[in-house]
């Protein structure tokens, strides 16, 4: 069954990374929420996908230059605060998530994190392929995603390599090589970023056993349709 994952919260109905994007990807009752993290300079993880401020907030700064406090003074264009990790998993609760570890040198940052919350349902993927190494060193048991700018093949030995639990793919890299080789190996396989509904469909069609990563969930996953009331049959009267 294909899985339908919020890219950065849902970004696509609210700024991405932001407390708005994830509450908004709870409320669309997506499958998981992806979200990044950066390391800042107190060495603290805050979500966000780049490095600096400048696509989210109206005052750009590099986030590497400055601390957790100082980043959660400034205002995104939303009029909210830059989140921790722990505001993050405070925010969905239950639901599952796949952190994307953009940095390295975070995995004992993450650990702490994860360690304030043992309720979490936690995965990680990155490019930064020693970070996953180090990770499943830590806890063998930790879902991890190998991601990978360039290589749709190398990819999978990558993944092989780490013992993964899968791997993510820009839907542009997607090819039936890549996903036989992903089956041979038990990969679990997520594609992003998928928000046009024609092209959900040719990939679900060639790739039947992908998951959909999207920066619009509303798009994918049907509303619950209240159960209408049963119509009572109605026999016709008679007259004699």
């Amino acid at each position: 069954m294909t899985k339908i994952i919020g890219h950065r919260g849902a970004a696509g109905l609210a700024l991405e990374n932001s407390r708005s994007s994830l509450l908004a990807a709870v409320k669309q009752g997506v499958d998981m929420i992806e979200f990044d993290t950066r390391r800042t300079a107190d060495d603290h993880l805050v979500i966000s996908h780049d490095p600096f401020t400048r696509r989210v907030a109206p005052e750009s700064v590099v986030i590497r230059e400055h601390s957790l406090a100082e980043l959660q003074a400034l205002f995104m264009h939303n009029g909210e605060a830059f989140l921790s990790l722990d505001d993050a998993l405070d925010i969905v609760g239950s639901t599952p998530v796949i952190i994307e570890l953009k940095d390295n040198g975070t995995v004992d940052e993450l650990l702490l994190v994860l360690a304030r919350h043992p309720q979490a349902n936690v995965s990680v993927a990155s490019f930064q392929h020693e970070e996953l190494h180090l990770l499943r060193r830590a806890i063998p048991e930790m879902p991890i995603y190998v991601l990978e700018h360039f290589s749709p093949l190398e990819i999978v030995q990558s993944a092989v390599r780490l013992n993964a639990t899968g791997i993510g793919l820009n839907k542009w890299l997607m090819n039936p090589l890549t996903y036989r080789l992903a089956r041979r190996y038990h990969l679990e396989l997520y594609v992003y970023t998928v928000n046009n509904m024609v092209i959900a469909r040719f990939l679900r069609a060639l790739y039947p056993h992908i998951h959909l990563c999207t920066n619009h969930p509303e798009r994918f996953i049907k509303p619950k349709r209240l159960r209408s009331p049963r119509k009572i049959k109605r026999t016709a009267t008679v007259k004699r």
